[in-house]
């Protein structure tokens, strides 16, 4: 269904997108004054065509084809600051060269770089690459952006004064002939910067705009200047060429172009390219929180990409999303390509017939806007930062911004990120490897035994050592558990360890150097007299430690697919240790009713109610849903309570000799909530409901104490996952 305009909308939609025109106007001959500065100045008038004529196609291509209607992209100021500083470099080392083999050498450094950079847009769009670009850290995107900032407002007074002032010789912005020449466009600038920072209303910085450009001629008209000598003294952009702004470029020219003097900026071209795909995407996701819609980024990285190699051949620089410009029309609920297409008319005026108009703008306009851009840079990194960031995060914001400012761009984005791997490596092996830390006093495995089993356990539990392990295991954090584990054998105030159990269910990763650490672990094992317990290792983990030689061949190492296993393989280790045939013998069924009947006459009037069957394994005695009809009591052997889900099914509990179970659909009167199964060969004693009813009927006293074993049982069941649970929480 067609959606009908709605006319009402035309008088916000033009004058938005005149005014949003008219900004991206003023911006873009901005950069070009600020890439084609210095020695290149002259240049400048040339420039401004090729530029606008490269914006106007990247403004169109991006109105027509950006996923979110309304975006305005254009050439942008970050990647014209480091092609400012790239231009400077070409024209210094070109000596001895005409003016136009250096015009002609920057002016192909600009269109291969735009067509890099729209290359490499489209290749990461296409394989849908824009997540992994978000992993650069933040505190390294701060820091570019900084540096950014400060190539922004040195290459505005580079702009101002006719010659970019470096470190060294920061005393000819204090001679009396400069000051007037860039003290307008600083001044410009802050008040722009405070106006921004204290009014967020859509039409401040061009109120300010205009503002300034009323004022100028006020005081022009005053002093009583004519606009000729005006322009004669630098106030006014130009002189100009009569005619079009745009002229195709003289390709006989490309004979005069320095490739290599080209290669050799590969460093600053890449910096480009880095620096605007981090820039591109924060400024979509900014645009996202804007305006309250998704953005499709695969798409928008096409749509500029494809923007970028035909702006670029056109003669544009590297350029993207406006932020500020494209939220004017958001920030009022205009969505609408038509805005849009009327900002790129703003720009095809300007070529036709802007001559005239823009010999009219005062140069300290032009560079009291990139002033602007490059301050808010600097302040909203180095002032509103130190507010927000940790102070190492903040400290490495100025690192970068030190290393741009003294080596290049592409020295601090390469310093930025090294320094950012070295602090995440830091950081990340101070997090605990372990994430639970258990004994086998405090975590038990899902096997119901007898009550004296059960209090063996507890007593001799702390022989159990239990680290669940997480994450991504590297050199880092692997020293981490070995001193831990170092520091559990020596501890001479707790039970000599018999058991270590490492849990690998969290662990994502783990790294050749930390292959190591385990080694020494089972160094560790043979020489203490301890077990090494593996569970829930994954295939590719479990490759990696047996090329290292810890597998299950080895006495002391035992595997299992679950931690609930490798506890039961632990505790019965530990009862058959401690507690010999003896424990064991507890663990039938009437070695359990000599222990709670009181009268020896007792257990054989209780064994009457009940039915032995003798069961071999893999027999179903319970069915999952089935109403319940009985109850058994385990005399040998092992059954099996689990619950069915989809196609598998996960262990509940484990039932051996001395135990229960279905007790709970008996008294609940429910369908059977799981399934038993027998899991080992086994002796039971079946008690039918028709039995537990004539118990019931014929001896209170018998079946008192059968609810009492049960009530016993329940309770102990309950404080057992209260007691994991309490470790596992805290």
């Amino acid at each position: 269904m067609t959606r009908k305009f709605d006319y009402r909308q035309l008088l916000p939609i033009a004058s938005i997108g005149l005014v949003q025109g008219s900004i991206v106007l003023l911006l873009v001959t901005s950069l070009a004054f600020l890439i084609f500065s210095g020695e290149l100045a002259s240049f400048a008038p040339r420039a401004i065509g090729i530029f606008l004529f490269g914006g106007l196609v990247m403004q169109l291509i991006v109105a027509f084809t950006g996923s979110m209607p309304g975006m305005i992209g254009a050439p942008q100021d970050s990647p014209a600051a480091i092609l400012s500083l790239t231009a400077i470099a070409i024209a210094a080392k070109m000596i001895g060269a005409s003016a136009d083999a250096k015009f002609i050498t920057v002016v192909v450094t600009i269109i291969l770089t735009s067509v890099i950079s729209g290359l490499f847009f489209v290749a990461i769009g296409v394989f849908k690459l824009s997540r992994f670009v978000r992993f650069i850290p933040y505190p390294v995107v701060g820091g570019f952006v900084a540096g950014t900032g400060f190539l922004l407002v040195r290459g505005a007074l580079g702009m101002l004064l006719g010659k970019t002032p470096s470190i060294n010789d920061l005393v000819i912005l204090f001679a009396s002939k400069n000051i007037l020449l860039w003290l307008p466009g600083v001044l410009f600038g802050a008040v722009a910067l405070i106006a921004s920072r204290r009014s967020k209303h859509v039409l401040t910085l061009p109120a300010l705009l205009a503002g300034a450009i009323v004022i100028f001629y006020i005081v022009v008209w005053i002093s009583s200047y004519s606009l000729n000598e005006v322009r004669a003294m630098g106030w006014l952009l130009g002189p100009f060429p009569q005619g079009a702004l745009w002229k195709p470029l003289n390709l006989s020219l490309l004979a005069q172009v320095d490739w290599n003097l080209i290669a050799s900026q590969s460093g600053n071209i890449a910096a480009i390219v880095l620096v605007s795909i981090m820039a591109l995407l924060l400024s979509a996701s900014a645009l996202e929180l804007i305006a309250q819609k998704d953005i499709d980024l695969n798409r928008e990285l096409i749509s500029l990409g494809f923007a970028n190699i035909a702006g670029g051949l056109a003669g544009g620089s590297v350029g993207y999303h406006y932020l500020g410009v494209s939220a004017l029309s958001f920030r009022m609920g205009i969505f609408n390509r038509l805005a849009a297409l009327l900002a790129s008319l703003v720009s095809a005026l300007a070529l036709l017939l802007g001559a005239s108009a823009l010999s009219l703008i005062p140069t300290f306009l032009v560079g009291g806007l990139i002033f602007f851009v490059g301050l808010s840079f600097l302040v909203e990194w180095l002032y509103d930062a130190w507010f927000q960031l940790p102070h190492i995060d903040y400290a490495l914001v100025w690192v970068i911004l030190i290393v741009v400012g003294t080596f290049g761009f592409l020295e601090g984005v390469g310093t930025g990120i090294a320094i950012a791997i070295v602090l995440f490596v830091v950081n990340y092996s101070r997090i605990d490897i372990a994430k639970d830390v258990l004994t086998g006093e405090s975590y038990r495995s899902n096997v119901e035994r007898p009550v004296e089993q059960q209090t063996l356990l507890k007593e001799k539990g702390e022989q159990i050592f239990i680290l669940r392990l997480q994450g991504f295991i590297f050199f880092g954090t692997s020293q981490s558990l070995v001193n831990r584990v170092s520091e559990r054998v020596k501890d001479a105030t707790r039970e000599k360890l018999r058991f270590l159990t490492l849990d690998f269910q969290h662990v994502t990763a783990l790294d050749a150097s930390a292959l190591f650490s385990f080694t020494r672990l089972k160094q560790m094992a043979s020489a203490n007299e301890f077990h090494l317990v593996f569970t829930d290792v994954g295939k590719d983990i479990q490759t990696k430690l047996t090329r290292n030689g810890i597998d299950e061949n080895e006495a002391m190492i035992q595997i299992f697919p679950t931690l609930d296993y490798g506890m039961e393989w632990c505790e019965s280790k530990l009862l058959l240790d401690a507690g010999g045939s003896t424990i064991i013998r507890a663990g039938t069924l009437r070695g359990q009713l000599r222990r709670l009947l009181p009268a020896p006459g007792d257990i054989e009037k209780f064994m009457t109610y009940l039915e032995k069957q003798e069961n071999d394994q893999y027999h179903i005695l319970i069915n999952q849903g089935d109403l319940p009809d009985c109850m058994y009591f385990v005399d040998s052997g092992e059954v099996t309570s689990r619950l069915q889900m989809k196609n598998k099914f996960i262990r509940l509990k484990s039932q051996r000799g001395g135990t229960m179970v279905g007790e709970m659909g008996l008294f609940l009167k429910q369908s059977r909530t799981a399934t038993v199964v027998v899991s080992e060969p086994s002796v039971l004693y079946k008690l039918s409901l028709e039995s537990f009813n004539r118990m019931l009927r014929d001896d209170h006293e018998l079946a008192f104490h059968l609810y009492q074993w049960i009530g016993r049982v329940l309770s102990v069941r309950i404080a057992e996952r209260n007691s994991t649970l309490n470790v596992l929480l805290s």
